[in-house]
């Protein structure tokens, strides 16, 4: 995974941490949060196969990326829960950095926005 900085993965964490209901260290680097993720995929995909496609769709990834890893790993017999992971926190990323980048923090009353 490339480098992210610190405070956009740090939020990621905490998102994945509650969306996922799992437990990640305070100072998580992105492959260990991938690697949690993925286990925590493990388990949904296994047990909950509706609640993992329910949070596919919260977390808005391409569904068609979804199910490319899915047929590789069916082909191939590669895990497919690490690449999921990572495109899940590849895309919370996205998000989260496309907020912080468009941030309006001055922004006039409600009438002066018109």
């Amino acid at each position: 995974m490339t480098a992210v900085p610190a405070q956009y993965l740090q939020a990621t964490a905490l998102w994945t941490q509650e969306h996922f209901d799992i437990s990640i260290p305070v100072q998580v680097s992105a492959d260990q949060l991938e690697e949690i993720l993925a286990k925590r995929l493990e388990t949904l995909i296994s047990e909950n196969f509706q609640q993992f496609i329910f949070l596919l769709y919260r977390v808005d990834v391409s569904e068609k990326q979804v199910k490319e890893i899915l047929d590789t790993a069916a082909a191939t017999g590669a895990d497919p829960y690490k690449p999921i992971a990572a495109l899940i926190i590849a895309r919370q990323l996205q998000k989260i950095i496309s907020r912080a980048t468009y941030k309006q923090d001055h922004l006039p009353d409600d009438e002066e926005r018109w």
